[in-house]
């Protein structure tokens, strides 16, 4: 009998091992992320708790754009890309890259994103055709591109009647700040803060929100990543909604967050507290047909078959 009970243990064991195996066939996970963008699941990340969970170490590399993010990911360096802005992944699928949004990583207002005019150049809202002629710094591809768009719309300014400029988030405010460019696109809390020195945001907040404004960043992945390691997709998922929940519960170790993102601590709850973060009942939705990000996406023009909401923690 206990034969038969020994043999019994070691097959359930055995099986457990080999399903174990099946869902960690990756040595490692690699993550792209970016600084200057503080999420409550900073925290897991500092204190290994992606780690821990996923059983493999988890390799978190910081990036300047969400099209970089991509580029990583394409290239077989990235698996994960957390927080990627909408845009740089929709013009990947539309290009049909082999990537798949699974996660809503936060909606914002135009606090982290936003569009900042040197005072210098005397350009408000009011008078926001007077871009025309003149340089403006924007970080193409990216959701501050698509904020750029939207802000000329509102403030009757021809876009292509001006001198666009390729730069990233901190370039595009020592630009600023030099008087290189009369307006600057970016997101960031430390590039925002670096522009708003010499300048004034084009819109407001408000206005923004007020215009229809609104980002949403996302988690994606790469095809690969997600069929050779589903299991251990849903446990990157299920971590960081987590530490969603902890800190709506404002349990969350700022400093810790803080220190991470590379932000002074009252910068940090600024941008921070511009963020919503949905649970996955919530982030369901807005996936589905009907919701926000659904609605986003197909006003992209985004292919079918782009997204999967199978991994989240329902």
């Amino acid at each position: 009998m206990k034969k038969i009970i020994s043999f019994i243990l070691g097959t359930v064991v055995a099986l457990n091992l080999s399903i174990s195996v099946a869902n960690a066939a990756a040595k490692e996970v690699r993550v792209a992320f970016f600084l200057e963008w503080p999420t409550p699941n900073q925290e897991d990340k500092v204190k290994m708790m992606f780690d821990k969970a996923m059983g493999v170490p988890v390799k978190w590399t910081n990036f300047s754009n969400g099209g970089a993010m991509t580029d990583a990911m394409l290239a077989g360096d990235i698996d994960i890309s957390y927080s990627q802005g909408l845009v740089p992944f929709i013009n990947a699928v539309k290009s049909k890259a082999p990537l798949k949004l699974v996660d809503v990583a936060m909606e914002y207002g135009m606090g982290g994103t936003t569009c900042v005019t040197s005072k210098a150049s005397g350009i408000t809202s009011a008078n926001g055709s007077e871009l025309e002629g003149k340089k403006v710094a924007v970080p193409l591809g990216t959701m501050a591109e698509y904020v750029f768009d939207e802000s000329m719309k509102v403030v009757g300014a021809d876009k292509s009647k001006m001198t666009v400029i390729q730069m990233d988030p901190e370039e595009g405010a020592a630009a600023l700040v030099s008087g290189d460019v009369a307006m600057a696109c970016l997101f960031g809390g430390n590039s925002i803060k670096a522009a708003l020195t010499v300048g004034t945001r084009l819109l407001t907040v408000q206005a923004a929100r007020d215009a229809g404004i609104k980002g949403i960043d996302i988690t994606s992945v790469t095809d690969k990543f997600m069929k050779e390691n589903p299991g251990m997709l849903r446990t990157f998922i299920e971590v960081t909604h987590e530490a969603n929940a902890r800190y709506a519960a404002g349990k969350s170790d700022m400093n810790v967050i803080a220190k991470d993102a590379e932000m002074k601590l009252g910068d940090m709850k600024e941008t921070l507290g511009g963020f919503v973060f949905l649970n996955a009942a919530d982030t369901k939705k807005s996936m589905e047909s009907g919701g926000n990000l659904d609605g986003f996406l197909k006003g992209m023009g985004t292919p079918n078959g782009a997204v999967d909401t199978s991994f989240l923690p329902l």
